[in-house]
């Protein structure tokens, strides 16, 4: 190898030491100050939200698969567990043992006392009481159903609670007063449709998709809640909304008039403990997916925080209002969870490496000189000593000794911008020498 090659590669060597010895112990106490940022940041969320549903056929499905489907283009997976409704979703979301983390239920169903652990992110949809029954009973208010046939909704739904409620305030006591059946939606309408019961509750954002044709060949018909004012009074979570004359069958006319409904408000519930970037994630589908325009809603009515039976979650107003933040608004999942991490992390590290860098220039120059006033105090130890001894049998040692404090100079590795340094000590120990003589 070429002179001035090794020249160069023994220079390089040199400044690489001199500068790991001085900036490795920066760069392990950042990474140290890295580490601790880190412990005291949240840990990073999960990719999967379990999310409790209703029947496979409902409308809960049915927007938890849209939410499913706007998430997993962030990277997300959205796991749906289906059950029998609103109070079975409030018993999953609130047993430590079920993995269940956010859900719908039906505004009315549940309490803080009842359900505790849970906050409401938004209301985020109507569920109008579809309240189907035969034509021939003549009725004209929910107490003519006494002793009738009554379909209330499946065991651990919240039709049942509601059904159960409304028939209660109109006098009628469902165990005595009625023959009350447990049947989900399409039970009802097949047992109505084969005369097996005189009237049906549903309570859905959507009409049975078996409501048109049984409008049709005139044998039901769609209670209207002519009162709803007086029920919106005894139950406060409830709405009304009005389903248009033809609004289900333009064509068919269907309903032939206006029918006024009362209607509990959808509720987005979540754990508490529910990691914030998933928070961000499940209202930025609630957005999306509920945002527009409903069958019951103009745009811009959902995500609300009206008719809530659980505590906002804190994030919940300002999530309402201005949406998840730009970074999660704009970024996959993945790469939004990171950057926030960053971000948060980053007013630390900032705080312990300025300093240090500030820090390493002097450090530096004081590590590298050193290894030349080492020398010189040596050298002027062995001359403070020449002088007072004067002992000439000792001249000698002090030669020997001067001659190793020489060669150990001459083999010192240092950066070129310390020759100056250097060249002054050999200078300064010819300097002794020549006092020595």
């Amino acid at each position: 190898m070429n002179w001035k090659w090794r020249s160069r590669l023994s220079d390089w060597w040199v400044l690489a030491k001199a500068t790991l010895t001085v900036y490795g112990p920066i760069a392990a106490l950042i990474a140290g100050g890295f580490y601790a940022a880190l412990m005291f940041v949240a840990p990073p969320p999960p990719d999967t939200i379990r999310f409790a549903a209703g029947a496979p056929d409902g409308a809960y499905t049915q927007f938890a698969e849209r939410y499913q489907r706007i998430l997993a283009k962030d990277g997300l997976k959205v796991e749906i567990v289906h059950g029998a409704g609103s109070v079975d979703n409030l018993r999953r979301l609130t047993d430590a043992n079920d993995p269940i983390e956010a859900g719908f239920i039906q505004g009315g169903v549940g309490s803080e006392e009842g359900f505790p652990g849970l906050s409401v992110l938004a209301t985020v949809f109507h569920e109008p009481v579809w309240l189907i029954v035969r034509n021939d009973l003549g009725m004209a208010k929910l107490a003519d159903l006494r002793g009738r046939r009554i379909a209330i909704g499946g065991d651990g739904s919240g039709t049942q609670i509601l059904a159960r409620q409304l028939l209660r305030a109109n006098g009628l006591d469902v165990a005595r007063d009625t023959i009350a059946l447990a049947l989900g939606t399409q039970a009802a309408m097949a047992a109505l449709r084969e005369d097996r019961i005189d009237a049906a509750f549903v309570v859905s954002a959507l009409p049975p998709a078996e409501l048109p044709d049984m409008l049709a060949d005139g044998r039901f018909r769609l209670n209207s809640f002519r009162r709803h004012e007086a029920y919106k009074y005894n139950f406060p979570f409830l709405a009304s909304v009005v389903l248009p004359g033809g609004g289900l069958d333009l064509a068919r006319d269907l309903p032939g008039e206006d029918t006024i409904l009362v209607a509990p408000v959808a509720q987005l519930v979540v754990r508490e403990d529910l990691h914030p970037a998933l928070v961000q994630q499940l209202m930025k589908a609630a957005k999306e997916v509920h945002g527009g325009r409903q069958l019951f809603s103009p745009a811009g009515t959902f995500p609300s925080l009206r008719y809530l039976d659980f505590e906002p979650h804190p994030d919940s107003e300002r999530l309402v209002e201005r949406g998840p933040d730009v970074i999660a608004r704009y970024l996959p999942f993945g790469w939004a969870v990171f950057v926030e991490r960053t971000l948060v992390m980053l007013i630390p590290l900032l705080t312990l490496t300025i300093p240090l860098l500030r820090l390493a220039p002097p450090v530096y120059r004081w590590q590298v000189r050193a290894k030349i006033f080492r020398w010189y105090k040596r050298l002027r130890t062995l001359e403070m000593r020449m002088l007072t001894e004067n002992d000439p049998a000792a001249k000698d040692a002090y030669r020997a000794e001067l001659l190793e404090i020489e060669r150990a100079v001459e083999s010192l590795k240092l950066p070129h911008a310390y020759d100056d340094a250097l060249y002054q000590l050999r200078t300064h120990i010819r300097f002794v020498r020549d006092r020595l003589a």
